[in-house]
Order: C-alpha cells, then sequence, then structure tokens
C-alpha cells in the first residue's frame, strides 16, 4: 500500500473528527486559532499566550505604520519584509504554524501564507490565497492594483508589476503541469484520465479551506515518518474542512494503509 502512495506523497505543498474542529479557537477568539490546534502540537497555555502578544505587537506596529503610508505599494512592502523579518525565518516542509513563534521561526508556504493572510485580514486588505498542485501564495489588493506575496521568497517574493506577477503565477502552474505530466508518464498518476497530463490546480482558497491544507500537510508528515494512524486522523480533519478530490483521495488511500490487516 506504501508504494500505492508514492504518487500522492509527491503531490506536497513546496518552497502544501468534523469540519467544526477548524473552527475551534485554542485560547480566544483570534484567528489565530485556525492555525495553532492542540492537534499540532502540546502547547501550555501559556505559550499560546506568549504567541498571541507577539502577534498582537506585531499587528500594532504594522496598524501605527499604515496610518503613516500614503502609498499602497509601499505599505504592502513594509508589511511583506516585516513579517518576514519579525516572524519567517527557516524554511521546513511541514512544519506546523506554531513554529513561526519559536527561535528558529520554521515555516513552509502553508504556514507562510496564513501569517500573511492573518495579517492583511486584520488590516483590512483584501487578499486571495492560490492553491496550486505544490505551492500556495497570495496575492493581495490595493487600488485596484495587485500585489504578489511569496512567502518562500524573503529577498524578491513581493511583487507589483503585473507582468512580473504574470510570469511568476503562469511559472507555478507551468511546474504543476510539468510534475504531474512526468508522474503519469511514470505510472504514478491516479488512473482518472481526468488527473492525467496536463492539468493543474489554481484554486482560490479562505483561511478556513487553508487550515484544511494545513491539516493535509501534516497528514503527509505523519504518513512519511509511518505514522499512518495519526496521518489518518490528520487527513479526517482535513477532509472535513476542505473535502477537495485530492484530498478525499488521500483520505481513502490513508485509510487502507492505516488499518490493513
Amino acid at each position: 500500500m506504501k508504494k500505492i502512495l508514492i504518487g500522492l506523497v509527491l503531490l506536497t505543498l513546496h518552497a502544501t473528527t468534523s469540519q467544526a474542529t477548524g473552527d475551534k479557537y485554542l485560547s480566544s477568539d483570534t484567528k489565530l486559532g485556525l492555525f495553532i490546534r492542540s492537534e499540532f502540537d502540546d502547547l501550555s497555555p501559556e505559550e499560546v499566550l506568549a504567541y498571541e502578544q507577539n502577534y498582537a505587537v506585531l499587528l500594532t506596529k504594522l496598524k501605527e505604520k499604515q496610518k503613516l503610508y500614503k502609498s499602497d505599494a509601499a505599505f504592502l512592502k513594509h508589511v511583506f519584509y516585516t513579517v518576514h523579518r519579525k516572524m519567517l525565518g527557516e524554511y521546513e516542509q511541514y512544519v506546523t504554524f506554531s513554529e513561526i513563534f519559536k527561535k528558529e521561526k520554521k515555516y513552509d508556504c502553508v504556514t507562510g501564507t496564513a501569517m500573511f493572510a492573518l495579517v492583511l485580514d486584520e488590516l483590512g486588505v483584501s487578499y486571495e490565497v492560490h492553491e496550486t498542485d505544490y505551492h500556495v501564495y497570495l496575492v493581495a489588493f490595493a487600488g485596484g492594483k495587485e500585489y504578489l506575496f511569496e512567502s518562500t521568497d524573503p529577498l524578491n517574493g513581493f511583487a507589483w508589476e503585473p507582468k512580473e506577477i504574470a510570469e511568476r503565477r503562469m511559472f507555478v502552474n507551468e511546474e504543476s503541469i510539468r510534475i504531474n505530466t512526468k508522474l503519469a508518464m511514470s505510472g504514478l498518476a491516479s488512473d482518472d484520465v481526468d488527473l492525467q497530463g496536463a492539468t493543474y490546480i489554481d484554486n482560490v482558497v479562505d483561511l478556513r479551506q487553508l487550515a484544511g491544507l494545513h491539516y493535509y500537510n501534516q497528514a503527509l508528515k505523519h504518513f512519511n515518518n509511518n505514522d499512518l494512524r495519526d496521518a489518518y486522523r490528520m487527513i479526517i480533519i482535513a477532509q472535513g474542512i476542505y473535502p477537495t478530490p485530492r484530498i478525499k483521495g488521500a483520505s481513502a488511500f490513508m485509510f487502507a494503509a492505516a488499518f490493513e490487516d
């Protein structure tokens, strides 16, 4: 069964119980509770409170700066690099969101994008989070213009020129097509013809669905570590929050792997 899942495990988000679980905040009504979860980490109330205070300090400073900037581009650029400098340190695949608040400030594309989305939400800035086959990224909107937030590129991840944004989005989708086609040719892709060949995912997801992708990533991490029952537990929660074909397929595979004789 594990060999069958090779193709599935490759479909991860790189530099990606019940539906009600995603709504249960750990300590307060802040939206941090969508991503700081007891399912992911064994955190004390004191640790969670410290994380929330750290986050509140960041927001306070950004809101003060927001009043001073007259240019949307300049302010959003400030947000991007401030969040990266203060919160996003070392990239590591499959880390939990709470790692952002620890010494190394570890993050991946899901948790890094989640941090940007949470901050922009608090600042009243419109945005879209895009889910692709192997990556997630954010596009903010202000003054009739688009601004790219690429969490895994701390140096050049903020873009505002329409041509550059279009090229970078095209590159992400072309990479999905290239890898999906390679998987299909090697026999690792799904037998479903609709999932083979030059196809790719490009969905706009909200914060709740992004939390579902975080559970999906944690399920893949547990599966890679041969912790099959925890992998299935995570994928069931992901499916309850965000029941996409990809997540439903992973759920079926992980159920078979976890409970086979």
